[in-house]
């Protein structure tokens, strides 16, 4: 359990460092170009590294000593954010933001299915489930964190002295890492080369043609990540900053508050889940993501509750979404054997996530085409959620 805290611990420092910049590096592009569909691109094309860096992630997690492999990754972003930090006065801002938005999230996708592929070696039964409710409840805090404090901190310290920070975050993280212990890790022996992380791919992917439970899964993330979560983190930042003409600080509250839900959702899922099974639960919590993007929709009409819609409904859509993570990781824990867990989840999440970028692209086009009318975006998103939900139930009862 000290070796879980350990992962913990580091997982604190560094995800804020992560988050912050994601927060702070779009939101200074939107501020510099006024240009929702540029935001929406760039934060669609950032996602693109990420898949990729998922599926060699979860390879390298089945390969290599997890423990060196999360410091490693730490340090080399580390060295990304000081080299933006030293290079931004002198690059040109599109380039330099997407380069470092796509490192930052294609090493993200490397150290997440790392994280992941540790717990079922320090945790079982029920453990291991609030074990992912934990994980899911530190990237909800540094969700929560990084936004609050990145707004605070680029304003009085500059995107530079924000990127020097978040390094300093990055660094601390591999030191934790370097002392961790992992029992029945992956031995030193192991081979690894460009053929074997190739192998394990076409291994899993092999594997999951023939786990259609698996597939459902990934179908039903693949749903989320395309209609309904990229309305959310496309069109908040539109609407308080371009619709509401609210400051930055404001977004950042508005980010913390969202984040806020989705801890709520992390401390819900590890009572819920083990009180209640949770083989049943994942289109309950869809229809409840839906029914919220409609809500939110629909308030946004009325201009005295636009403000505190966003608050108390986007809260609200980040808990059922660290709801549905939670159940989504648990079942897929369950599902895959542990010599193929890293590799396999790995490939699975990323099946699942390949509709981001389309859907990140597409509400940012979206809002900026529909800048006067907003609300009727996200009306019609909850609408064909539900659309493509039944069309997937009944696919599947056929």
């Amino acid at each position: 359990m000290n070796t879980f805290i350990l992962i913990v611990l580091g997982q604190i420092v560094s995800l804020f460092g992560n988050a912050a910049l994601r927060f702070a590096l779009p939101l200074y592009l939107l501020r510099q170009t006024g240009s929702a569909a540029l935001y929406g691109g760039i934060t669609a094309l950032a996602m693109l590294p990420a898949l990729a860096g998922m599926l060699t992630g979860g390879a390298l997690a089945d390969r290599c000593r997890k423990a060196r492999l999360m410091a490693l990754l730490d340090l080399v972003t580390a060295g990304i954010s000081a080299a933006a930090a030293a290079g931004l006065p002198h690059l040109p801002l599109l380039p330099l933001v997407l380069t470092v938005l796509g490192s930052l999230y294609a090493i993200q996708g490397l150290y997440q299915p790392v994280v992941r592929a540790c717990l079922p070696l320090l945790l079982n039964g029920t453990q291991l489930l609030r074990g992912n409710a934990v994980i899911q409840l530190v990237d909800t805090v540094d969700e929560l964190l990084g936004p609050l404090l990145g707004a605070v901190l680029l304003e009085h310290l500059g995107i530079r002295g924000l990127l020097v920070l978040c390094g300093c975050c990055f660094a601390l993280s591999a030191g934790m890492e370097l002392c961790l212990r992992i029992p029945q890790d992956v031995p030193y022996d192991t081979k690894l080369s460009v053929r074997s992380l190739w192998a394990d791919l076409r291994e899993s992917a092999q594997f999951l043609t023939g786990q259609a439970a698996v597939l459902r899964l990934a179908a039903a993330m693949a749903a989320v990540n395309l209609l309904e979560v990229p309305a959310l983190t496309v069109g908040v930042p539109v609407l308080v900053v371009q619709t509401l003409q609210k400051s930055d600080a404001s977004l950042g509250l508005v980010q913390a508050v969202l984040s806020a839900g989705g801890i709520l959702g992390g401390v819900l899922a590890g009572t819920i889940f083990v009180r209640y099974p949770p083989i049943r639960s994942g289109t309950p919590l869809l229809l409840a993501l839906s029914g919220v993007c409609a809500a939110l929709g629909l308030a946004l009409r009325v201009s005295v509750l636009q403000f505190g819609s966003i608050l108390v409904l986007g809260a609200v859509f980040m808990a059922v979404a660290a709801l549905f993570n939670v159940w989504f990781f648990a079942q897929l824990q369950v599902l895959v054997p542990q010599a193929q867990l890293g590799k396999t989840t790995a490939c699975c999440t990323v099946l699942a996530c390949l509709t981001q970028p389309i859907g990140q692209a597409a509400y940012g086009i979206a809002f900026q085409h529909w800048a006067a009318h907003p609300a009727d975006v996200l009306l019609a998103a909850g609408v064909l959620s539900v659309l493509v939900l039944w069309l997937l139930q009944t696919r599947r009862t056929a």
